[in-house]
């Protein structure tokens, strides 16, 4: 890859103090654009054509909240209606439509996808909703909702086009337990019931913790829970695997990559903030103290990673950016921030 203005077309805007890098390859990535903050929010579905860096939005890429459900929904019909859960909807190509869940409550083939609502309070149970994407037909299973915590609502982290994966989510907590819906047959099974999950991913869970031996573990005052280390579980099992270590610093999630592996956004106190790091991505145990892993960033603040083979794609407030082993950080489309919106933008599936 070398470093040169766009060509050709609409091309990105060439924000201040970040010269752009043109890549030598040829896809066409996903990629939404939002405003954070606000009931209002919406998602707005495009493409990046590389090498020429031009971005085209997609008339049918538009998703809305809709109130007082507090649900997205799409604008193309037939409609469909999910939750992202601080993420951002994705782009299925297997059927060439944007989706509004997160790409982790897909099936692999990309035909059927899942979410959860509850009812007007808790005690009304859960429901699963498994949606055909094609026609928009839903099937939905209900379920009683256990007394974990202080449960306010409930959470689908992935599907594997035979279960549902979800927990329960927790009042300025991160979730307690993991559960598995048969879709087959309707059944719950709950797993292995490890606590602030994270995320979870082909049978793993990925939780937080602080490990004993921290002389120093990250604390702030308000009502953020902070983790030192992250540990991988076996959700059939139980097994877990000490991960990722790193004393006196807070571990935040930022995704996991394709082939299940964190990619983590490491800080400092006194504010320990979830973004803007130090980010790594951990392809293997590390817990022997040292900052290991594979570093991505230092500083520049990143959100959404989607790992796309050798490829790893970042969003931010002003731009996307591209990371690969052998040619690090490379801001490949930008455009100028503004504060006032909290504009972000954020890929949304493979460059293909």
């Amino acid at each position: 890859m070398t470093a040169s203005p766009t060509q050709g077309g609409t091309p990105s805007p060439q924000p201040s103090g970040a010269p752009l890098a043109r890549v030598t390859f040829s896809c066409r990535l996903p990629v939404v654009t939002f405003e954070t903050g606000g009931d209002g929010i919406s998602y707005q579905g495009g493409f990046i054509n590389f090498p020429s860096a031009t971005r085209t939005e997609d008339p049918n890429g538009l998703i809305i909240a809709t109130y007082p459900s507090g649900l997205l929904a799409t604008r193309q019909l037939p409609r469909l209606n999910g939750l992202v859960d601080e993420k951002v909807p994705f782009f299925d190509s297997a059927v060439g439509r944007w989706v509004p869940v997160v790409a982790g409550q897909s099936a692999p083939n990309g035909l059927t996808y899942a979410y959860a609502t509850i009812g007007a309070s808790i005690t009304d149970g859960a429901t699963i909703h498994v949606v055909d994407i094609r026609s928009g037909a839903e099937k939905t299973f209900h379920w009683a909702i256990p007394g974990v915590g202080a449960p306010n609502g409930v959470q689908v982290m992935d599907y594997d086009g035979a279960g549902v994966y979800f927990v329960v989510t927790q009042f300025e907590q991160y979730p307690q337990g993991v559960w598995r819906l048969d879709v087959g047959t309707g059944k719950v099974t709950a797993l292995a019931q490890v606590g602030n999950v994270l995320a979870i991913r082909n049978g793993y869970a990925w939780a937080g913790g602080v490990d004993p031996h921290d002389p120093n573990p990250p604390r702030v005052a308000a009502s953020r829970e902070l983790f030192d280390s992250i540990t991988q579980v076996n959700l059939a099992t139980g097994a877990q695997v000490p991960w990722y270590y790193t004393p006196g610093r807070s571990e935040y999630l930022l995704g996991l990559a394709t082939a299940g592996w964190p990619i983590v956004n490491i800080s400092d106190a006194p504010d320990y903030p979830a973004y803007g790091g130090e980010i790594r991505l951990v392809p293997e145990p590390h817990v022997d103290g040292e900052s290991n892993g594979e570093l991505v960033s230092n500083g520049q603040s990143l959100i959404n990673p989607q790992t796309d083979g050798d490829r790893t794609w970042f969003g931010s407030d002003n731009g996307i950016y591209l990371y690969t082993s052998g040619g690090g950080l490379l801001k490949v489309f930008g455009f100028p921030p503004d504060p006032t919106t909290a504009k972000a933008m954020s890929p949304a599936g493979f460059c293909r």
